[in-house]
């Protein structure tokens, strides 16, 4: 159920990297493809009253995985984002863990 939400990057590098992205992602989070959802969010970055350039940012929302297979996951995002924004920008990659209580699809939890 990985949920990928990207911000400062436009609506085509993101359909541009979905494809590869998912499947490279795949055998590292032990999901299938059809469970990975990716969601453009547009977004302006502000600071101290102005518009300023943004950064990519990526949100993973999914349960809990070891940490050497979320670093896998980090760096895969982080190398499929760089071939196509560049190496000037930084890239952020954040985790939230989903408790399977507290998820729900179609009304029934996952724990």
């Amino acid at each position: 159920m990985p949920h990928l939400r990207f911000r400062g990057v436009s609506r085509e590098t993101v359909k541009q990297l979905s494809k590869s992205l998912v499947d490279t992602l795949v055998p590292l989070a032990g999901s299938p493809a059809e469970h990975f959802t990716l969601e453009f969010i547009p977004a302006e970055f502000v600071h101290q009253g102005h518009v300023v350039p943004g950064y990519p940012l990526v949100e993973v929302f999914w349960f809990e995985r070891p940490l050497d297979v979320q670093d896998k996951v980090a760096a895969a995002i982080t190398q499929v984002l760089r071939a196509l924004v560049g190496d000037e920008l930084e890239i952020g990659v954040i985790f939230t863990y989903l408790n399977g209580r507290n998820y729900y699809e179609n009304s029934a939890h996952f724990g």
